[in-house]
């Protein structure tokens, strides 16, 4: 026997003993996102896992039961606040990624074929990236995409009438 009691190991297990996942110090910006979007706080992440993150949101913030994450790389995460003391706040991560890094590198490479070349060729490269697996996405392209070409027909329809009226005003 090792002479360890129950009472020493309980005294000796902590949060990190309890984790499934290792924390990794860091320290990096995040915007904490809640509401419908429009509660944006920025916050600094000191230590993160796979499963969830610790950060410091500078001040004290009433926040909701579960927050959207995004860290400066574009990475977004859903994540439920498990606890928080003062500034600092421990969050848990539910569910998959949102919008990854690469990810949001090749949105932001569809944003620049919008404003350069067009919806036409936005619509395109989306198509090709299968609306990069994001139903929201592919929903507000659609309705885009459906709206350019309702806009187009009117536009064309009224040439038509202009043209067969002699153009008169």
């Amino acid at each position: 026997m090792s002479g360890t009691t129950t009472l020493d190991r309980a005294e000796t297990s902590s949060a990190a003993d309890r984790r499934r996942h290792a924390r990794e110090k860091v320290l990096r910006a995040a915007k904490v996102i809640f509401g419908s979007g429009d509660s944006i706080y920025n916050c600094l992440v000191l230590d993160e896992s796979q499963e969830g993150i610790f950060v410091d949101m500078g001040a004290v913030v009433s926040l909701p039961p579960e927050v959207t994450v995004q860290f400066s790389t574009g990475a977004a995460f859903r994540a439920a606040r498990r606890w928080s003391t003062g500034s600092k706040v421990g969050f848990q991560f539910v569910g998959p990624q949102i919008i990854t890094h690469e990810m949001a590198q090749r949105m932001q490479v569809v944003a620049e074929i919008l404003q350069n070349h067009g919806m036409t060729a936005a619509m395109q490269t989306l198509r090709v990236a299968q609306f990069f697996d994001n139903a929201e996405l592919r929903r507000a392209a659609d309705a885009a995409d459906t709206a350019m070409r309702r806009l187009a027909m009117m536009l064309s329809g009224a040439a038509l009438e202009t043209m067969k009226g002699g153009g008169n005003a």
